[in-house]
């Protein structure tokens, strides 16, 4: 079975969730921040990235976790949000999973989340945006009913070269699997 616990880094308020969890999503970022980060993410510090992150996602950052042996298995969030503060019409998903857990267990955990947060946010829409040499994510968002959106030709620099994006989006109205 998998839970969704809520990371929070709030100051003004002073509330802070889960932060123990905070080497667990550091370690998966650095592994994979070849599909995470292109160069413009280089002079950053990644600690300090990580803390604005959670920050600036609000409530919209949580970690995924085995809730049999409370095992870290990744994490999501959401930003780029369009709408209003009291009703979203879309945002942008970003997720990491370890590994050992891609394939069922990360199938099921992002099933379950698409269909929660469209329930409870009333989100009309979420989208992804992917480097194309991602293939696991392409997969597993078709697997869910994301539809490739658009090519962002040239969308940024990676590796010292002209890095293409593309845009996939589910839209509520849509069959969600």
């Amino acid at each position: 079975m998998i839970k969704f616990a809520k990371v929070i880094i709030n100051k003004n308020i002073n509330e802070y969730r889960n932060l123990h969890f905070l080497p667990d999503i550091l370690k998966l970022m650095t592994k994979y921040e070849r599909f995470i980060f292109d160069d413009y993410f280089e002079d950053i510090d990644l600690v300090e990235a990580l803390f604005k992150l959670i920050e600036n996602s609000g409530r919209f950052f949580w970690v995924i976790v085995d809730s049999e042996t409370n095992d870290f298995m990744g994490f999501v969030y959401f930003d780029n949000f369009i709408g209003s503060k009291n009703k979203f019409h879309s945002a942008e998903i970003n997720t990491c999973f370890c590994r050992k857990y891609w394939g069922s267990p990360v199938r099921e955990a992002a099933k379950k989340f698409i269909k929660y947060c469209f329930k409870k946010y009333k989100f009309q829409k979420i989208k992804a945006a992917v480097f194309k040499e991602n293939v696991a994510v392409k997969g597993l968002l078709r697997y869910l009913g994301f539809k490739k959106e658009a090519l962002l030709k040239g969308e940024t620099i990676k590796n010292k070269q002209l890095q293409d994006v593309e845009i996939y989006s589910v839209i509520r109205r849509e069959k969600c699997k």
